[in-house]
């Protein structure tokens, strides 16, 4: 019997393989069994917990999960698929948050606040992005298991372009901003998002900036470098 894919359901006997395929943004929204979606938790929450990903065990992913471990080898072919698939999930869940924002009419400024609030729960979350950088970096695992896991998954983010373009309607319909390149538009919310990332983390640096003030003074740098 092959492995049941992790993915939206798909037509039966394709087994295995298509686990290797990316789960990032399928149609319209992330959708995994239960079981898998308790691994992903489950690898999340240890990631959140400090574990270290050098001796992390598939057994102790199904135990938090609350499942049987040989259950994890009828989804996943390697504990790096499933750290890999625990990425994107989140990542999914974010990106999703942000396109019910831009279906339901919400406008720039408030897709680009909500973003900040992400932001600000992974910091919580995963201790002030160390984790998180801890783990993109790691390459211990199998040897590089985990980075030829992510060049595997680095595919199908087909729904990136629209959301792109949609978010260049938002905010050129008020003429909040004139530049229409994607890459420059990108390009200035992320490194603002990465500025706003540092304060959350170094905010012992800037005393006298509330965390209101910095979140406004992020909104406007973009504002800036995109009219």
């Amino acid at each position: 019997m092959g492995k049941e894919s992790t993915r939206l359901p798909q037509p039966s006997g394709q087994g295995r393989a298509e686990a290797g395929k990316s789960a990032f943004f399928p149609g319209n929204g992330p959708a995994y069994p239960p079981k898998v979606t308790a691994m992903y938790e489950a690898v999340l929450d240890l990631f959140a917990s400090g574990r270290e990903l050098t001796t992390l065990k598939v057994s102790e992913i199904t135990a938090k999960a609350g499942i049987g471990k040989g259950t994890a080898y009828e989804y996943f072919s390697s504990k790096e698929e499933m750290i890999v698939g625990a990425i994107e999930y989140e990542a999914a869940r974010h990106f999703y948050m942000i396109m019910d924002l831009i279906k339901s009419g919400q406008s720039f400024r408030e897709i680009i606040f909500r973003g900040l609030d992400m932001m600000e729960a992974s910091n919580q979350r995963y201790s002030g992005f160390t984790l998180l950088e801890k783990i993109m970096k790691d390459n211990t695992i199998t040897g590089n298991g985990l980075w030829e896991e992510i060049k595997k998954h680095s595919e199908g983010c087909g729904l990136v372009p629209g959301l792109t373009r949609r978010l260049l309607e938002l905010a050129t319909e008020n003429g909040q901003i004139q530049e229409a390149d994607p890459f420059k538009v990108w390009s200035a919310i992320l490194s603002q998002f990465m500025v706003y990332a540092f304060y959350l983390t170094h905010q012992k640096l800037f005393p006298e900036m509330e965390r209101e003030a910095a979140r406004e003074t992020v909104y406007q740098n973009i504002l800036k470098m995109l009219h």
